[in-house]
């Protein structure tokens, strides 16, 4: 009897720590919905690109592709150490990434170190080709803008 216990406690050990190592947003941000935590592991987090908690903020919650869900917005580097955001749609949980070694819109191919950036609605703006919610982004040094979902991809719009 008691070497049953030991062996269930085991696998109920192993389980457990099998399934928290899985999940990024418990041990990263406490807070990251397991659907897109699910989707940045598929799309290769940990592998080419990792959380990261240098820009202000960490995540951001928006309905970014206008379908009425909340989408998720995360800091990430890649493995040069170029910061970008990865936004993963809730509807068909696609990672969508800008910046950390991809094309921003802007001319570069990262965020600054020291970037801050947030959700805006566009709607109060003088883009109102968008009615969706939108990342703000201000770098110093750099122009302020806008990235917008375009049906297809994340497109960089000039700020005023």
């Amino acid at each position: 009897m008691t070497d049953m216990l030991v062996k269930a406690l085991l696998i109920a050990a192993l389980l457990g720590v099998t399934s928290a190592s899985a999940q990024l947003s418990r041990r990263s941000f406490g807070g990251l919905p397991r659907w897109a935590d699910s989707a940045l592991v598929a799309a290769g987090m940990g592998r080419q690109f990792t959380l990261s908690s240098q820009l202000n903020p960490a995540y951001e919650l928006a309905d970014f592709d206008g379908d009425g869900l909340s989408d998720v917005a995360v800091e990430i580097k890649d493995t040069g150490l170029r910061y970008g955001i990865a936004i993963v749609h809730r509807i068909d949980r696609s990672v969508h990434v800008v910046g950390a070694g991809r094309p921003v819109g802007n001319g570069k191919d990262q965020l600054s170190r020291s970037a801050s950036w947030g959700v805006s609605s566009l709607r109060h703006a003088r883009h109102l080709a968008f009615g969706r919610d939108v990342l703000y982004i201000s770098q110093p040094g750099a122009h302020d803008g806008w990235l917008a979902w375009d049906g297809r991809a994340y497109v960089w719009m000039e700020g005023d």
